[in-house]
């Protein structure tokens, strides 16, 4: 799940109400926000594992100086050992350390829904990790390293209060929006889990009525400092999460809709691939955008300044579904009489997802092949499209996926190499060859696709127009941004 990101907004701070000394957390709505001194020393030491990484200025060069004479504690091996993963990995164990096997579950084609199992090597690492480093956290209580000591835990818990104690709370304006009235969150502030482009993960609630939901708070990735002085920063970044709880309430009650739009997942796959996403199910490409497009609607209706960089950070990232649904959900928000709830509304919702246009456009085949993550360096083909160029030429399920096109896979976490396939195959050129190299009782193979564009559906963003008739298709645009490179 992506994180909206609008660096713009950063720029305005915001006069802070301080918190009484000693404050470790509040509530705000149906929302608590907190800190969590371990936390953050886990993600200190998280970031501490790879040294050479370190940027040369900024509180993370001042840790690493602090603790100079611990760096060979096993917790920072251990972070180095779980290898190839994001930080969400870590997230996730901390959320939910007691959850069984990696999995993820989802549409990969219309009447076909499937399970992969994966990662749990990596899993198993980042526990341990978890472990060694929250033990080493008592060694550190003397040093007050800067950042993480009670008193920069109190500043950004003021500042989150600041944003979230205003006369509508962020939780009631998502609720009166989605209609589901009886959702919670326990907020932590993950003041040293910066994670880039991505969000940290949620715990699997939400779903049922009366679910809590945990939710992290990362800082902005270019303004990290600064990041919870910025109330629309906070007010866009867990919107967009508690967006997504709608979301997954809303599929969960109406899986109709994810078979809807099934049709949709290779119309836009190659924007979303782009985009950083794994683009593997039906769910995750439908799912991701609706909830930029609840984003977008919620801060029109509850935080107006927040608007156009909601709205903006959809349509950079290639989310080419969300003006559609958009328009679909204002329709949504003039008749609330007739649909009290999102989920009342699913019908309407079902045909405006069948009423996308799509135009055609040149580009590489669909690989429509799954590789799954069963431990560090090893991805296994979970899935092959009946139609897939890779099975023609001898991939199967079970083979164990070895590089692409001469780039080694690092099976790092579960459906990362998905995403490294998908991304290959989309950029690639008329007249080049497609490699898969795999293994298979022991034994090491290739299978070489050569690309000829075929025409691919592509969604029409509302402000584009069908090309003139009798003309030649154009090369569709995730090729051309590849073209330019």
């Amino acid at each position: 799940m992506r994180r909206i990101l609008p660096a713009l907004l950063l720029a305005t701070a915001a006069c802070t109400s301080r918190l009484p000394q000693g404050t470790s957390s509040f509530t705000a709505g149906r929302t608590t926000v907190r800190t969590d001194s371990v936390l953050d020393l886990v993600g200190a030491v998280y970031q501490l594992s790879d040294t050479a990484a370190v940027a040369p200025v900024g509180p993370t060069r001042r840790w690493l100086l602090a603790l100079s004479t611990e760096l060979g504690d096993s917790a920072f091996a251990l972070a180095r050992a779980i290898g190839a993963a994001p930080v969400s990995t870590v997230l996730e164990v901390i959320a939910t350390p007691g959850a069984g096997p990696d999995s993820a579950c989802g549409l990969i084609a219309p009447g076909t829904r499937r399970c992969f199992t994966g990662g749990t090597a990596t899993r198993d690492a980042a526990r341990r990790f978890v472990a060694a480093a929250e033990a080493f956290a008592p060694r550190t209580a003397s040093l007050a390293l800067e950042g993480l000591n009670s008193e920069a835990r109190l500043q950004d818990l003021s500042d989150a209060y600041t944003a979230l104690a205003t006369e509508r709370s962020l939780d009631s304006a998502v609720a009166a929006y989605s209609g589901y009235t009886d959702m919670a969150f326990v907020v932590t502030l993950a003041r040293t889990f910066p994670t880039g482009q991505t969000s940290p993960s949620m715990d699997p609630g939400g779903e049922r009525a009366g679910d809590t939901t945990r939710l992290f708070l990362a800082p902005d990735a270019v303004f990290p400092q600064r990041a919870y002085r910025s109330p629309s920063y906070i007010w866009l970044a867990l919107s967009h999460q508690m967006a997504h709880v709608v979301v997954r309430r809303l599929f969960a009650e109406h899986p109709e809709l994810v078979e809807r739009s099934a049709r949709l997942r290779e119309a836009v796959e190659g924007s979303v691939v782009r985009s950083g996403y794994p683009a593997l199910f039906a769910d995750e490409t439908v799912g991701e955008q609706l909830a930029r497009a609840i984003t977008v609607r919620v801060m029109a209706e509850a935080s107006p300044s927040a608007l156009w960089a909601a709205r903006t950070e959809a349509l950079n990232t290639n989310m080419a579904l969300v003006p559609w649904l958009e328009d679909a959900l204002a329709r949504y928000q003039s008749q609330r009489s007739r649909f009290p709830t999102l989920s009342a509304f699913a019908g309407e919702l079902a045909l405006a997802l069948d009423s996308i246009p799509m135009d055609s456009c040149r580009a590489a085949p669909s690989p429509g092949v799954a590789l799954v993550a069963a431990g560090r360096n090893r991805a296994v083909v979970g899935w092959l499209a009946p139609r897939s160029p890779f099975r023609l030429k001898g991939l199967a399920e079970g083979d164990t996926v070895v590089a692409i096109d001469g780039d080694s896979v690092s099976a790092g976490s579960l459906l990362m190499p998905t995403r490294q396939i998908l991304y290959a195959f989309s950029d690639h050129l008329p007249g080049e060859l497609a490699s898969v190299e795999f293994r298979r009782g022991g034994r090491a193979y290739s299978a070489l696709v050569p690309i000829n564009y075929v025409m691919r559906a592509t969604v029409r963003v509302a402000s584009q127009r069908r090309p003139p008739a009798g003309g030649e298709a154009p090369i569709c645009p995730w090729v051309r941004r590849a073209l330019r490179r």
